[in-house]
């Protein structure tokens, strides 16, 4: 459950979290595949995290 509060900075300011992660492409928070990190990632990361 600790990626939840980096995952949510990716959402909320990608600019901070590539401040912190330079290396990590944000695109690998792209759950939904629509090519943006956003908010409507959140339940498909939810399904991820749980195995759903």
């Amino acid at each position: 459950m600790l990626d939840t509060n980096w995952y949510v900075l990716a959402i909320i300011n990608p600019a901070a979290y590539h401040a912190f992660f330079p290396d990590c492409d944000i695109l690998n928070g792209d759950i939904d595949g629509d090519g943006a990190v956003t908010v409507l990632d959140i339940n498909p990361f939810v399904d991820v995290i749980l195995g759903s």
